[in-house]
């Protein structure tokens, strides 16, 4: 087997130096504020948690509940508006 560089030519780059990882607050464990990009997974076990799925699961329908409410609360707020209007335009 021939080699295309030399052992004498090819130096191993120098380690950069470690920095030590800030201790973890409550909040950083909660989830709450910055953090940083995950680990990607990947391979057999690169599958979500059960608990990660059942959490955003539950995320997505408080999601489309709170939004469903909100779009109704809008509608019904122009409809309440607008026969209030009507009722002033009869009236006068």
């Amino acid at each position: 087997m021939t080699s295309i560089a030399r052992s004498g030519e090819n130096q191993p780059s120098p380690q950069l130096p470690i920095e030590p990882r800030p201790e973890r607050t409550v909040l950083d464990k909660l989830g709450i504020g910055f953090q940083e990009p995950a680990q990607a997974e990947y391979g057999a076990d690169a599958y979500p948690s059960l608990l990660r799925r059942v959490t955003s699961l539950f995320l997505l329908v408080a999601l489309v509940v709170f939004l469903g409410i909100a779009v109704a609360a809008v509608i019904g707020s122009v409809i309440v508006v607008a026969g209030f209007l009507l009722e002033q335009a009869i009236a006068s």
